[in-house]
């Protein structure tokens, strides 16, 4: 019957007015969430039939919701992702870089340079009276206050180091679970489409643990033929394969020094038994700018400071042991030999004769000569000599080159940052004109579909009120 093909007309503009409806409320709902984006119902018409036993035109049988469509732009989260990655890798650069910065920052006191500028200038003080008792005492101070100085700048950039290791730890943690949670949220995706549902809200979910698992470290994304992601660490391989996942492991492992890595550093392995370390493969991202800073920054300082503290003492020690005391010995050294450059920063310290005595300082090049001030001027002109990068650099020089290659970078890393702030904001506002929700825009839709709903009710009402008089006049 004609009437009851109204009937069906009616209901399912009802029922996509109210998908609809449904749609434009999840929209303003989910308008603040995170990588939320925009959903709209999509309805088309239902294919028109020729009423049974009649001739004439087909006629329409109303609507049907084809789907809930995800208004997401997927280049776009791919350029999310990186922007994320790139900005996350400058972010956690930039707070280490500048914590290795203030160690250096000589505002407060006496920085290393100037300790080791007293150091010198006290030994030629001695040399211009070679007998004086007060002036050996500010020699020996200085010197207690330049080794102090060479301890306390290594410890702190090791504190910086040990604080890195246990962020990479934290980190490499969370990704874990991260890629996890992707593994499952591919699992519910699969099954959700393979029931027919749409699984929008669950892939929103997906992009966001995507872009999470991009500020960690460099990934690639694909995608395979049954709509899971499968995500790879470049130069490391896979984290996520479906409905799998990768977990790498953690440990202390021995020194590398070609890798700039540090006895009981914390490496990154396949397995919890492997000795075979791929930590330096994680580049970019989070994870990549700790190992970066950790293995070439903080490694280049605590490197520099050690060969610094190594070649003013075998320096000093050089001249110091052909000289003569007060009391006419020599081969004295005025520093503990420490073998070589190696953790020399911590290691260096005053011999047991000069800490005893500070007679022992050898200020002359002949005994007996208490006028003799030549072998404590020798240990003044050091100051001035380029003993330092193969003949090529003083003491001074080399310290300061320290401290500039530190703030070069923190500066250079500053600029960087500023400028992956603005790229991924811009991505950002980007995103929002496409998948953002707009409370007005919902709003005005919620009124159609509202109107949409009350108007095809008025089609079931009119069908049932012609019902009635077809009814009536039977009777």
């Amino acid at each position: 019957m004609a009437l009851l093909n109204v009937f069906q007309t009616g209901k399912s503009g009802m029922s996509t007015a109210k998908s609809g409806i449904s749609t434009a409320g999840h929209n303003i709902a989910n308008a603040g969430t995170e990588g939320f984006s925009r959903q709209r119902s999509v309805s088309e018409a239902e294919i028109t039939q020729q009423i049974a036993g009649q001739g004439g035109p087909y006629h329409g049988r109303g609507a049907r919701l084809a789907r809930v469509e995800r208004i997401n732009d997927n280049y776009l989260e791919k350029q999310l992702r990186e922007g994320t990655k790139n900005l996350a890798y400058s972010e956690e650069k930039q707070v280490f870089l500048g914590q290795v910065e203030d160690i250096f920052n000589e505002m407060n006191g006496d920085g290393l340079n100037r300790l080791v500028a007293r150091f010198f200038n006290d030994f030629r003080k001695l040399s211009s009276d070679p007998n004086n008792e007060a002036i050996r005492q500010a020699v020996r101070e200085s010197s207690h206050a330049m080794v102090n100085d060479f301890r306390r700048i290594s410890g702190e950039v090791e504190q910086v180091r040990n604080h890195v290791d246990n962020r990479i730890e934290g980190n490499m943690k969370e990704f874990t679970t991260l890629a996890k949670e992707l593994a499952e949220l591919n699992n519910k995706i699969r099954i959700a489409e393979i029931q027919g549902n749409d699984a929008n809200d669950l892939q929103d979910r997906r992009d966001v643990m995507l872009k999470k698992m991009s500020s960690f470290v460099d990934c690639s994304i694909t995608k395979d033929n049954h709509g899971m992601v499968n995500v790879d660490i470049k130069g490391v391989g896979p984290v996520v394969t479906g409905p799998n996942f990768e977990k790498y492991h953690l440990g202390r492992a021995q020194a590398q020094p070609d890798m700039g890595s540090i006895e009981n550093s914390l490496q990154i392995s396949r397995s919890p038994h492997s000795t075979q370390y791929i930590t330096d493969h994680f580049s970019n991202g989070k994870i990549g700018a700790l190992i970066e800073v950790r293995d070439k920054s903080v490694s280049m300082v605590l490197d520099r400071l050690d060969q610094l503290a190594y070649s003013i003492s075998s320096a000093v020690n050089e001249i110091h042991e052909k000289g003569f005391t007060l009391e006419g010995k020599t081969g004295i050294s005025f520093f503990e030999n420490i073998g070589g450059p190696t953790g020399a920063a911590q290691k260096i310290a005053l011999s047991s004769d000069v800490k005893s005595s500070v007679g022992n300082i050898a200020t002359a090049l002949q005994p007996s000569s208490p006028g003799d001030n030549r072998n404590a001027l020798a240990i003044a002109n050091l100051q001035n000599i380029h003993f330092l990068n193969n003949g090529r650099t003083t003491a001074d020089d080399f310290y300061n080159s320290i401290v500039s290659d530190i703030g070069v970078s923190s500066a250079t890393n500053t600029e960087i940052l500023s400028q992956n702030k603005s790229i991924l904001s811009q991505l950002g506002k980007m995103r929002e004109q496409v998948s953002g929700v707009s409370i007005d825009e919902e709003t005005t839709n919620l009124m159609q579909f509202q109107h949409a709903f009350d108007a095809s009710a008025k089609v079931i009402k009119t069908a049932d009120e012609m019902l009635e008089t077809v009814l009536s006049l039977r009777r």
